[in-house]
């Protein structure tokens, strides 16, 4: 994370706990915690855990990888894979590997069992 991204999450931070004491020794250790983060991990560690307690989030809460984003991350990975996987496919014969090569399955088959053979030798 950019340190002025970091100062602004640390601003919203201390701007939401109003009775959390904070010095400029605990800021610059926060900075410096953010800006080995990743933004949007914190970011939304942040918000939620400003939703759903009242009291300030410790550091580890902030930038430990967010479920619900490492979730998203993983369903568009697995997407792009699927649509690799489907070009793929679609760029390859249906037909069998003896009919491209215009022989018969059984020579086809003789052909691969002679290859695999000879590659075992």
């Amino acid at each position: 994370m950019e340190r002025e991204d970091a100062k602004k999450l640390f601003k919203k931070i201390a701007a939401s706990y109003p009775s959390w004491k904070v010095d400029r020794t605990i800021a610059e250790n926060w900075l410096e915690e953010l800006e080995q983060a990743d933004a949007e991990h914190c970011w939304a560690n942040a918000r939620e855990h400003i939703r759903e307690s009242k009291f300030a989030p410790s550091i580890a809460e902030v930038i430990k990888p967010n479920a619900r984003i490492e979730a998203d991350r993983e369903i568009e990975r697995t997407r792009k894979m699927l649509e690799e996987q489907d070009r793929i496919r679609q760029c390859a014969s249906s037909e069998p590997p003896w009919k491209r090569e215009g022989i018969s399955r059984d020579e086809w088959m003789r052909r691969t069992i002679a290859a695999h053979k000879e590659g075992k030798s």
